[in-house]
């Protein structure tokens, strides 16, 4: 985890507080619903993003579009926690021509880590 020092209004006594990662998310979510029990099918996990990225907030949602990570990033999150999965299949490319591609690459823009469990 990362970390970073607080200091109270009077300026005395720094005091260490934990910043939870986008890892430290996805171990607590591994922890309570293991990836190998998801169906063959199914592409659950970090979807894209930093695992050492700082969490500042996390917006949970069915599916992540666009508008989805938009809307993250006005209300300062930077994890989308969504049900299904963006990325079923793999891709060969990302020019931005489908809903997959776009979601990812407004994801990338914007420093938006998308995790689907």
């Amino acid at each position: 985890m990362g970390a970073f020092c607080a200091h109270n209004s009077a300026g005395i006594h720094p005091t260490t507080i934990t910043v939870p990662t986008v890892q430290d998310l996805a171990r607590l979510l591994e922890a309570a619903a293991p990836l190998a029990y998801q169906e063959n099918y199914d592409n659950a996990g970090l979807q894209c993003g930093l695992p050492s990225a700082e969490i500042t907030g996390v917006l949970i949602a069915l599916d992540c579009t666009p508008a989805v990570v938009a809307e993250a990033t006005q209300r300062g999150c930077n994890v989308v926690l969504c049900h299904h999965p963006v990325i079923f299949r793999p891709l060969k490319r990302l020019t931005g021509k489908g809903l997959v591609e776009q979601t990812i690459m407004a994801a990338l823009k914007a420093d938006v880590a998308i995790y689907a469990a």
